[in-house]
């Protein structure tokens, strides 16, 4: 059964667009253009704000244990990026991250990774996000599954059966695996594009303690080792509470050489490799791990992002601009301003 969502107010140049996917990207795009007047929608198969600046909780006798077990933390350097961030920091959606940060060599050795400011979403890593959607309102927990219609009649047809339409034009601000699928039938330049792009998986460790582990940095990052990429420690990020965490996320060639053995049995793996450098470990008020299929992107098109005017149907994210959260906002953010030229 079809639902009426927007209509297009003639004369006024204000379309009405859905944006599939309320990440970085996504959240982006719809903040310019609602901020120019256009109607938008966006919908997300998340149950909540996250994706891969997810926060995850869990129980522990100690109270909740909280890891941001995407992305660590992010940096601004374009003034738009910077203008965004200044915003959400006043809102207590971002924070600075006022920690050590490390490269350690294949020799075991330490070196410091500079003195670049470094944000993190509070009180958990989608406090960023939470921030971004403010006003925008996107649907949770609603995958869409196939489009249906042309340029200023689109349907969005939805996993549970529900039909919303029409909308003036779509944006894809998914992984390029799921806009390849959803744009085939209806944009096969930007569906080639798509499919082009190969993103690598990232199997992640989560571990709680009583107290915080014995380390002088807060992140560090391994040039050369077997399994490990990061290890993070939430202690010193701003707003974060409860037991001490650590998140331990593995290099991408030995995930994907695990990519599909038990979480468990990976749990342990990670756990041991922490140890290997934090030395004997006590034992952990949580052992778990997750596994992130599209991590990142291991290659970017980088045209920042694609329209294809005849059918109004555009795409954006990092696969499009790069391996970072500001890239993605960009590219967001300028697919928007560009619609609303």
């Amino acid at each position: 059964m079809g639902a009426h969502w927007a209509v297009k107010e003639e004369g006024l140049g204000v379309a009405s667009f859905a944006i599939i996917g309320a990440g970085i990207s996504g959240l982006a795009c719809g903040n310019a253009l609602a901020a120019a007047g256009h109607q938008v929608a966006l919908f997300d198969k998340g149950r909540g704000p996250g994706g891969r600046m997810s926060t995850r909780r869990i129980d522990t006798p100690l109270g909740q244990a909280f890891f941001d077990h995407g992305a660590q933390f992010f940096t601004e350097r374009d003034p738009d990026f910077q203008k965004a961030i200044s915003a959400l920091e006043a809102q207590g959606a971002v924070g600075l991250w006022r920690g050590q940060f490390v490269r350690v060599d294949g020799q075991g050795q330490q070196h410091s990774q500079g003195d670049e400011p470094r944000y993190v979403g509070t009180p958990g890593m989608n406090g960023i996000v939470r921030g971004l959607a403010v006003g925008l309102n996107p649907a949770w927990a609603m995958r869409v599954s196939a489009l249906s219609g042309q340029k200023g009649a689109w349907q969005l047809h939805f996993e549970t059966g529900e039909t919303l339409g029409p909308f003036d034009q779509i944006i894809c601000a998914v992984p390029a695996e799921q806009v390849s699928d959803l744009l085939a039938a209806h944009t096969p330049a930007i569906a080639q594009q798509a499919k082009a792009i190969n993103s690598l998986p990232c199997w992640t460790g989560l571990f709680a303690f009583e107290t915080p582990l014995a380390l002088d940095w807060d992140m560090a990052r391994f040039e050369a080792h077997r399994v490990l990429d990061v290890i993070s420690a939430s202690v010193n990020k701003p707003g974060r509470t409860g037991p001490a965490t650590y998140v331990v996320q593995g290099r991408a060639d030995w995930s994907i050489a695990h990519l599909e053995e038990g979480a468990d049995e990976i749990a342990t793996t990670l756990f041991q490799a922490l140890a290997e450098v934090c030395g004997p470990l006590p034992t952990p008020l949580v052992q778990s791990a997750h596994r992130w299929r599209y991590a990142r992107v291991e290659t970017s098109h980088g045209p920042g992002h694609l329209y294809d005017g005849d059918q109004g149907i555009g795409a954006c994210g990092d696969w499009l601009s790069g391996p970072r959260v500001e890239s993605a906002w960009l590219s967001g953010h300028h697919l928007g301003r560009h619609l609303s030229a």
